[in-house]
């Protein structure tokens, strides 16, 4: 940005990280440090490494952390609008932009992040890998949308010895589910997974009845996702996600 004559070098590093990556001018936003404010906050963006942004029709919009853009991506989704066209997290590191697709996310409240959110953004796993310590987790887009988005719906299930109650399970495709799990007269713990859906993990559930809650998102539609006992394969109950698979099937 071009400030009375004066180029800022913070413009120039930003600008200088697209070309590098190969994006064309134009193709990615150009966030001012120090000037630009956020699109959730309204704070002053402090810090170029931590910053991210997203482009709706041909305006970007930045933010001053990624938790800010979790914030309005789940606010604009909630709200039926579409998503996005394209969204941009600085690596931490290097303060170049990535594309959602690519970046890795590590959470962690143990290095200081804008906004207290918890969030460093990362341009691969190795690179996140390199911060993180024990018991801090990394992961994907969809994994932080998963923990730090917006739940639609809130479900307890109960598993007992002849099954889960309710059987079947109904959600729209798109949807963030907060589960909570208990087992009701049980003789042992049990742990279950959910086919189809590998990234919800195995879930154990234990006799004594205590709550165990988990996040889903239902970004793939089916028919039926059996709820699986891991030691026997025994299916205790069903998921079915209603919506288009394609964007085709989703045109009126």
């Amino acid at each position: 940005m071009k400030i009375g004559g004066f180029v800022s070098p913070l413009f120039i590093g930003l600008l200088l990280a697209a070309v590098s990556s190969g994006c064309a001018p134009g193709s990615e936003p150009e966030i001012a440090v120090g000037m630009d404010g956020c699109a959730s906050c309204g704070m002053v963006i402090p810090e170029a490494n931590q910053a991210c942004a997203f482009k709706v029709d041909r305006d970007f919009h930045s933010f001053c952390s990624s938790g800010c853009l979790v914030k309005e991506f789940e606010a604009r989704r909630q709200a039926g609008m579409p998503p996005p066209d394209a969204l941009f997290f600085a690596d931490f590191e290097t303060g170049a932009l990535v594309r959602e697709n690519v970046a890795i996310f590590l959470l962690t409240n143990r290095i200081p992040n804008v906004m207290k959110w918890g969030i460093l953004n990362f341009a691969d796993r190795q690179r996140a890998g390199a911060f993180q310590e024990a018991g801090e987790l990394m992961v994907d887009w969809a994994g932080l949308r998963t923990l730090r988005g917006e739940v639609d719906r809130v479900l307890e299930v109960v598993l007992t010895p002849s099954g889960l109650v309710p059987e079947v399970l109904e959600f729209q495709k798109g949807q963030l589910v907060e589960w909570t799990f208990r087992g009701q007269d049980l003789v042992e713990d049990v742990t279950v997974a959910l086919r189809g859906y590998e990234e919800l993990g195995e879930i154990v559930i234990p006799a004594s009845g205590a709550a165990v809650t988990t996040r889903l998102l239902t970004e793939r539609p089916g028919e039926g996702f059996p709820l699986v006992r891991v030691d026997s394969g025994e299916v205790l109950g069903q998921l079915r996600v209603r919506g288009a698979h394609t964007a085709d099937e989703a045109a009126p």
